[in-house]
């Protein structure tokens, strides 16, 4: 009786952090939806578990994905050999299903369904994928990570609205452990190649084209304090783009035909949050992260557009059962996982239109990763 009154009041908690989440997001003012996934910078990899918990994320992950793009502070709770040949992504939304069934055999192609775009107006079709093989050990850790993020549009006035990012990003990172654990510092290069851009249009293209090419290197820094007492509560602080990220025009990754320009620097980004850990009974654990994004607000966005709030049930570390509230739009997923593998599904959403909440872009996300060691 007494562990079932505790894992009540723990879920009420959780309820009530989500009602206030959501009563403060009625007086968030109308922002430029369209630049949302960009407005508010963060890890340019997004894996099945951070979205489905809102992206409130930078304390758990257990892999060298998590720690070369989420938090380099990772690297110092890895204990062993790890290698992941197989981690791959990919997303649809509601949108690009429609697109799919009409234009079955060339959905991909921008030109090929322009009409059908147009004859279906206001109906935004995405898609995406991710391909992030890496090796950790110990302290230290490598990967390559290689996506592709795609999104039209009809407008009214018969243009075409798209969007294009194109990325070929190799990385490495290290870090270590201090006071037994307790502090956990760690650093990450990203040497970022990129293709991408946001583009109105009134006669058909193919989605690299007409976009800004360059590549960048991106150094990032992680630091994690986690006391050692009851719920294991835990600060994360992140330094994304540290310096700047400054792009040039060279790149040895051609990624788009007819490159204009390169793309706009990136500036140094800071996030942070807190952390909660309860044990339920049988082997089960429940995470629970706070998160502030941006906290120098470098995006102009309002403080309520950069909170984050997320939570995960894992079963055994065989069933985990996730859910979050970020950037205006609940999400949630499951995953089933193994020694050697985890195979996840994600629901979560978007803004994609002019002004908040014009346009949702509900997206359907599945994940599967297979470690060798």
């Amino acid at each position: 009786m007494k562990a079932l009154k505790s894992l009540i009041l723990k879920l009420f908690l959780v309820q009530i952090c989500l009602i206030f989440l959501q009563a403060q997001i009625c007086f968030w003012p109308i922002v430029n939806a369209w630049a949302r996934e960009d407005t508010v910078p963060g890890s340019r990899y997004t894996s099945a578990r951070g979205a489905a918990m809102g992206d409130a994320f930078l304390p758990l992950g257990d892999d060298g994905a998590s720690a070369l793009f989420y938090n380099p502070a990772i690297f110092g709770k890895l204990s062993k050999t790890q290698a992941e040949p197989l981690n791959l992504a990919m997303y649809l939304n509601s949108g690009f299903t429609q697109m799919l069934s009409a234009k079955s055999t060339s959905a991909t192609s921008l030109s090929s369904y322009y009409d059908h775009l147009l004859n279906n107006r206001g109906i935004y079709s995405s898609e995406g994928f991710s391909f992030l093989p890496a090796y950790s050990l110990p302290g230290f850790g490598f990967g390559f990570l290689m996506q592709a993020h795609l999104g039209a549009i009809g407008n009214e006035d018969g243009s075409i609205r798209y969007r294009s990012n194109y990325q070929m990003i190799p990385a490495f990172g290290g870090g270590v452990r201090l006071a037994g654990g307790i502090i956990r510092l760690g650093y990450s290069a990203q040497w970022v190649n990129q293709a991408s851009g946001n583009i109105t249009t009134a006669t058909p293209v193919g989605y690299n084209q007409q976009l800004a090419q360059g590549s960048a290197l991106s150094h990032n820094m992680g630091a994690t304090i986690t006391f050692p007492t009851e719920y294991l509560p835990s600060l994360n602080v992140v330094a994304r783009n540290v310096l700047g990220a400054h792009f040039s025009s060279f790149s040895i990754f051609p990624l788009a035909r007819n490159p204009v320009g390169v793309p706009p620097d990136e500036p140094m980004t800071l996030d942070a949050s807190f952390s909660l850990q309860f044990k339920m009974g049988s082997g089960s654990v429940m995470h629970l992260v706070f998160e502030d994004r941006d906290i120098t607000n470098t995006s102009g966005v309002p403080q309520i557009g950069r909170l984050a709030i997320g939570t995960e049930l894992n079963i055994r570390d065989v069933f985990l059962l996730r859910g979050g509230w970020g950037s205006g739009y609940p999400s949630m997923g499951f995953a089933l996982k193994k020694k050697n593998g985890e195979f996840s599904i994600t629901w979560y959403n978007e803004d994609v239109g002019t002004s908040y909440h014009s346009l949702k872009d509900t997206r359907y996300l599945l994940q599967y990763q297979v470690r060798v060691f």
